[in-house]
C-alpha cells in the first residue's frame, strides 16, 4: 500500500487493517479498533484539521506539536524545537497574542478566548488562523502546561474581507450616485432658468454655466462611479448588454441603482421620476427583460 504524504503511522496501520477486512459495519469496525489496540488519540491527532500544541508556561516554548502541524503549516517537530509562537506571529498582532498567552500562563483564561491571528507558514507566507490557548493545571492549581489549538481560516478570512470591502464600496456607490444626480439636477435647473432670461445675456450665462459644469466634474464623477460599480458587480452591465440589447442607457442606469439596493424613493428622486409614474416605468422595464407581471423586478435584478 502506497503511503500518502503526511500520513501518520497509526493511520497507516488502520488502512492496512481495513484493506484486509473490507465492508465492515459500525459494530465490526468498533471491535476491530478495540482488538488491535489502535491509539485513537494519536489517530485523531494525525488526521485533525487543527494544529494542537503544548507549550511551556514560562516562555511559551513548543513542547509538542500534533502531526497535523506539518500538513497544515509545513513545520516538522524539529522546525519547532526551541521556538515560541512569537517567532511565527505577524508583527502587527504580537501584542494581541502576548495578552492571550500571558493569561493562559498564569491560569486567568478559564474560558478559552478565540483569536484570529496571522501566522507565518513554512511555504505560503503569512496566513490567517483561528485558535485559543488553555492552561492545564496540576493538583495544586499551578499551570503545568499551556495547550494551543489553531485552525487555518485563510479562505474564510479572505472571503470575509472581500465581502466587507464590497459592502463599503456599495455604500459609497449609493452616496456618490445620489450626489451625482443631485449635481445634474442643479445644472438642469440652471439651464432652464437661462432660457427664461433675455437673449442678450444668455451667451454670458451659458459661459458661466460651462465653468460650473467643469468645476462639478460630472463626467469624472460618473466614470468614478462606474469604476467602483464594476468592482462590486463586474458582470452586471455586460450581462444586460448581451442578453437585453434593447435596454437604453437610462434603463441600464435605473437597473444599476436597483442592483446597489437603492430604494424606490431614492430612484424616483435621483432619476426625476414621479413616484406614481415609477410603477409604469418599471412595468416597461419588466417587458423589456421578458418578465411576467407576477415576477418581481427587484428580485430578478438582485440575482442577475
Amino acid at each position: 500500500m502506497k503511503k500518502a504524504k503526511g500520513q501518520g503511522k497509526e493511520t497507516e496501520r488502520l488502512l492496512q487493517l481495513l484493506e484486509e477486512k473490507q465492508n465492515l459495519d459500525g459494530e465490526a469496525l468498533a471491535r476491530l479498533l478495540a482488538l488491535q489496540k489502535l491509539d485513537k488519540l494519536k489517530l485523531i491527532a494525525e488526521n485533525t484539521i487543527d494544529v494542537v500544541c503544548l507549550h511551556h508556561p514560562a516562555d511559551g516554548q513548543y513542547l509538542y506539536a500534533s502531526p497535523s502541524t506539518e500538513r497544515i503549516m509545513g513545520y516538522t517537530p524539529d522546525d519547532l524545537k526551541g521556538k515560541v509562537p512569537f517567532d511565527f506571529i505577524h508583527p502587527e498582532q504580537y501584542s494581541k497574542l502576548l495578552k492571550n498567552v500571558s493569561n493562559s500562563s498564569v491560569g486567568f483564561s478559564s474560558m478559552p478566548e478565540k483569536l484570529e491571528l496571522k501566522f507565518r507558514t513554512k511555504h505560503f507566507g503569512y496566513q490567517w488562523f483561528e485558535g485559543y490557548t488553555k492552561p492545564i493545571f496540576d493538583k495544586k492549581g499551578n499551570v503545568l502546561l499551556v495547550l494551543s489549538c489553531t485552525r487555518n481560516i485563510q479562505d474564510r478570512k479572505l472571503a470575509e474581507l472581500e465581502r466587507k470591502e464590497k459592502e463599503i464600496i456599495q455604500q459609497n456607490l449609493l452616496l456618490s450616485s445620489i450626489l451625482f444626480e443631485k449635481k445634474k439636477h442643479i445644472i438642469k435647473k440652471i439651464e432652464h432658468r437661462i432660457l427664461e432670461v433675455e437673449p442678450n445675456t444668455r451667451k454670458e450665462l451659458r459661459s458661466i454655466l460651462s465653468h460650473i459644469q467643469e468645476t462639478m466634474n460630472l463626467d469624472e464623477d460618473w466614470e468614478d462611479f462606474m469604476m467602483h460599480y464594476k468592482k462590486v458587480h463586474p458582470d452586471f452591465y455586460s450581462k444586460l448588454s448581451t442578453h437585453y440589447p434593447n435596454l437604453s442607457q437610462k434603463d441600464m442606469k435605473h437597473l444599476a441603482f436597483i442592483k446597489i439596493g437603492m430604494t424606490s424613493s431614492d430612484v424616483s428622486r435621483i432619476m426625476m421620476i414621479k413616484k406614481e409614474s415609477l410603477r409604469v416605468v418599471r412595468n416597461r422595464l419588466k417587458k423589456k427583460l421578458g418578465l411576467s407581471t407576477s415576477e418581481n423586478l427587484i428580485t430578478f435584478i438582485q440575482h442577475l
